[in-house]
């Protein structure tokens, strides 16, 4: 039976197809037997029955049998429109019109199809003379006529046909739209809110209008309103996916977290697969901090809608929250291609750098927002924290101070505030104000990072390491955290306590660059260049294309005296990991131009000004390179590029100035200036400058009226009284210099002013004078670096070394990370002969592990305590990263000397000699140097 049964049930399926194929033949003869005027009528049929499809395939069927039907194209053309495809629709309309089917039937349809198509100047032409007699023809078409203004951006040719539209038909809607439109566009939106408001009083359906009343709501502020319209749009046309979008969008924005949840869940319930719907979704996700959800989420709206750039944008913002820092910074770069201004994705950018430890990177984004001109709280906070990253403490308060200003009701502001304090001089309530700010802020770190800086700039290591131990408790992940600690315990010359904390740093995050860096330095300082070379291996291998990291590399094998082609390889895989880029082209050009290699250096910098030619550091580089190569008009006109570049900067000028001077072209130099200060009056480096140029001519009296003019600028500053003074002591005026610096220091002039009047008091013959204004001086402001540095180095000069020891040791004790001042010490220290000199000179290297001139004291100690080998090594390698720095070969080829390698020190001081200008100190003790030989 079962066998029976299925056999009658094939049987059944096979008769069944038989008969549906059977009944399809006769509807197909059936539908050929239809004459194209029978397929016309029925096409009209299935229009009014909405079922469009149907009646775009028999009105296709109609036109394959006779193709000059004029009323079935106009037909076919309108359903196109209808069903999105713009390209179809405006072909079937305009060959309906050649085939003579009424003007302005053809019209209201026409016109407005060629505004959505783009085709802008076919509507001008068709209809910029209508030729339509009908009231809804010429209303249609001047309102199709004044979008196309509009889309031109000529206003007032739009609203000239808007108009028009209006009086030939007060009801149609979409030209009051257009008509608000323009008003708003010229900056009245309550006149453009009235306009749209009739819009929507004589079409209550008409979802535009309701869209564009949202809109000017909005922009007014007036949110509660503007929703209410929204949510009229979305009663209107439940399934308008952007209807539903704007009103999602602007609830999350809101913070109305539960109607934002009621008006997405409607949404999904319609549209609920749309990429938006999704998106927002995710959106939802991120601002419940539920991180994991939110990343899968616009992951799979990304892989439906790839070129959603607020996906991207939301996509990098989330990754960089859950440290997947390369993924998120692809998303975060491509929304910055498609809108480089974008300052919500250069923030995030930002970020994701500064948790990397890549601080000169995050630096180098922060450049274009320092030109916003309203920045918000936070965006001002974040450079300060950006500065404090690269270790400009000055800037990073200005900017905290600023941000304090822009906020002022909240723990950041406190934080900002207390900065503000600390600068002007009220430490003890900055301080209540910073601790407060902490207390305040359980999640953020700016207010502990302020504390640890504060107190460290004091000399206050102990408090600093307590407000470092409260931000730890508060993220005890946060690799920052931990790569802080380090830095302070360095401070405390607590090397193992240093190593660790680094070391914590990285097993937090083990592609923290800083820390890396930090570690490596601790390395070189311990003579275990090798260990210093695999840490940063290490972070490059896990992230090969950190451009940052490599770059760091290759710093790093510089400084351990790896061959140039070496640091070439690794610089061009820099380049390679971010093609054309331009931070890796310049590292190259500036590697390059280091080894006297100008010609490669200049093939560099041709290639990436070329690809970059708006980017003013390439064209910089472009003109640094060709005046290395000696091609000055070129590096004129570069310059010259720079300028036009960047129309609101002094500095291009500045620098156009110096190379006209150093070619002995007074007159250009001086027009460069002017121009210069006819940007900026202010600027101090083109006054300086034009005065240099005037006392070069001997014109005196130019330079002290350029000094007054400064004065009468900015009189409560001390700028022109010590450019007056300055422009008295190049005469040897030494009293009269004295009193301008006076004037300066009187005006808050500071160090700089106390350390250039106690010169003029010395030269003056007034040495009691100047002893008793330093002494005050530095009672008054112990905190001053400016005038012991002065004091030291003077000391140092008058070969008073034990004198310049003291004063370097309480200096360092005061600023206890200061490789210049450790630097200082050592030299002095050596001089007595202390036995820590050498300690100094490496806790200064591991600081700044390439500074030339602090290399150059490392090796001249070791030297002189009998490391002869190692000692050598270093006097070379400075030589080899400062080659421009004549006083380092010189001492290289005493160092030979005292080696008794005599004629590697006589090849020394032969290439020597000719670089130095003849009478001077440095020649003479060279030539006294190579006498003794």
């Amino acid at each position: 039976m079962s066998q029976a049964r299925t056999r009658h049930s094939r049987w059944s399926g096979r008769a069944a197809s038989g008969v549906a194929a059977a009944a399809l033949s006769v509807l197909l003869l059936a539908g050929c037997s239809e004459t194209p005027e029978e397929m016309l009528v029925s096409a009209k049929a299935f229009i009014e029955k909405q079922d469009l499809d149907a009646a775009s395939i028999q009105l296709k069927n109609a036109l394959q049998q006779n193709g000059s039907l004029a009323e079935a194209r106009f037909l076919l053309g309108r359903i196109n429109m209808r069903q999105g495809n713009v390209a179809g629709g405006v072909k079937e309309l305009q060959r309906a019109l050649e085939l003579g089917h009424p003007r302005d039937v053809v019209a209201v349809e026409l016109a407005p199809a060629l505004v959505a198509a783009g085709e802008l100047d076919k509507l001008f032409a068709e209809f910029g003379d209508p030729r339509v007699s009908e009231p809804k023809a010429r209303a249609a078409v001047s309102a199709a006529l004044g979008d196309g203004h509009l889309l031109r951006r000529d206003i007032e040719k739009a609203r000239a046909s808007y108009l028009e539209s209006i009086a030939a038909a007060p009801d149609e809607p979409r030209s009051r739209i257009g008509l608000a439109r323009t008003t708003a566009l010229k900056g009245d939106l309550a006149a453009a809110e009235a306009e749209v408001r009739e819009a929507v009083r004589r079409s209550p359906e008409a979802a535009e209008a309701h869209a564009l009343l949202a809109d000017l709501l909005l922009a007014q502020g007036r949110v509660p309103e503007g929703v209410e319209a929204l949510r009229e749009v979305v009663r209107l046309q439940p399934k308008s996916v952007n209807g539903h979008y704007a009103l999602v969008s602007q609830l999350l924005r809101g913070g109305d977290m539960a109607a934002a949840d009621a008006a997405l869940e409607s949404m999904r319930s319609v549209v609920g697969n749309h990429p938006f719907t999704r998106y927002l979704v995710a959106l939802r996700h991120f601002r419940e901090n539920r991180l994991a959800e939110a990343r899968d989420d616009v992951m799979q709206v990304l892989k439906d809608a790839p070129q959603f750039l607020p996906a991207d944008l939301l996509a990098g913002t989330v990754l960089v929250r859950v440290n997947e820092h390369a993924l998120a910074r692809s998303h975060l770069d491509r929304v910055l291609q498609a809108a480089p201004g974008h300052l919500a994705a250069r923030q995030a950018l930002i970020v994701s750098h500064l948790a990397t430890g890549e601080s000169k990177r995050a630096l180098e984004l922060l450049q274009p927002l320092l030109q916003v001109p309203q920045p918000s709280a936070r965006l001002l906070g974040l450079a300060g924290q950006v500065f404090l990253a690269n270790g400009d403490f000055e800037r990073s308060e200005e900017y905290f101070e600023r941000a304090s200003k822009a906020s002022p009701d909240d723990p950041g502001a406190r934080l900002r505030l207390g900065v503000a304090r600390m600068a002007g001089g009220d430490v003890s309530s900055a301080f209540e104000d910073l601790a407060s700010a902490a207390r305040m802020d359980e999640t953020g770190i700016q207010a502990d990072l302020a504390l640890v800086v504060g107190h460290l700039r004091r000399g206050e290591t102990d408090k600093a390491l307590a407000a470092q131990a409260e931000l730890e408790r508060k993220q005890p992940d946060n690799a920052l955290v931990h790569n802080l600690r380090g830095g302070l315990m360095l401070a405390r010359r607590d090397i193992p306590a240093a190593r660790a904390a680094f070391e914590k740093a990285l097993a937090k995050q083990p592609a923290y660059l800083a820390a890396a860096v930090n570690l490596a330095r601790l390395d070189l300082a311990e003579r275990k260049p090798q260990e210093a070379i695999g840490r940063l291996v290490s972070v490059v291998e896990r992230d090969p294309k950190s451009v940052e990291a490599l770059l760091t590399l290759a710093e790093i094998q510089r400084a351990t005296g790896a061959a140039a082609p070496e640091v070439l390889r690794t610089l061009e895989r820099a380049e390679a990991a971010s093609p054309g880029g331009v931070p890796a082209n310049l590292a190259i050009i500036q590697h390059l131009l280091s080894q006297r290699q100008a010609a490669q250096a200049l093939q560099v910098a041709q290639k990436v000004a070329a690809a970059h030619q708006s980017e003013p550091r390439a064209i910089e580089a472009l003109a640094r390179t060709q005046l290395a190569a000696g091609d000055s008009q070129q590096g004129i006109a570069a310059l010259n590029r720079l300028v036009n570049l960047l129309p609101a900067s002094p500095q291009p000028l500045v620098a156009l100035a110096d190379v006209h001077r150093s070619l002995k072209d007074g007159h250009a130099a001086e027009q460069a200036l002017r121009k210069a200060l006819s940007i900026a009056p202010d600027l101090i480096d083109a006054r300086q400058r034009m005065i240099a140029l005037a006392l070069e001519r001997n014109d005196r009296k130019l330079a002290l009226q350029l000094a007054g003019e400064a004065q009468s600028r900015q009189p409560e500053l001390p700028v022109g009284y010590l450019l007056e003074g300055d422009v008295h002591a190049v005469a040897s005026q030494w009293s009269e210099a004295a009193g301008a610096y006076r004037k300066a220091l009187d005006r808050k002039g500071g160090g700089q002013a106390a350390a250039r009047l106690h010169s003029a008091l010395v030269r003056a013959d007034r040495k009691a004078d100047a002893a008793r204004m330093a002494e005050a001086w530095l009672k008054d402001n112990p905190s001053d670096l400016v005038l012991r540095g002065y004091l030291g180095e003077l000391a140092l000069g008058e070969k008073r070394y034990a004198d310049a020891v003291k004063i370097f040791a309480r200096m360092s004790e005061m600023a206890p990370q200061n490789p210049i001042l450790l630097n200082n010490l050592a030299w002095a220290a050596n001089e007595v002969k202390d036995p820590k000199a050498l300690e100094y000179a490496e806790q200064a290297l591991r600081l700044a592990p390439e500074n030339p001139a602090i290399i150059d004291t490392v090796g001249t100690i070791q030297v002189d305590s009998g490391e002869v080998d190692a000692g050598l090594a270093n006097l070379r390698r400075a030589v080899s990263i400062g080659p421009d720095l004549l006083p380092l070969q010189l001492n290289l080829a005493r160092a030979l000397v005292k080696a008794g390698q005599k004629d590697e020190a006589r090849t020394q001081l032969e290439a020597l000699m000719p670089r130095l200008k003849e009478g001077t100190p440095l020649h003479q003790q060279a030539d006294a140097l190579m006498k003794g030989l």
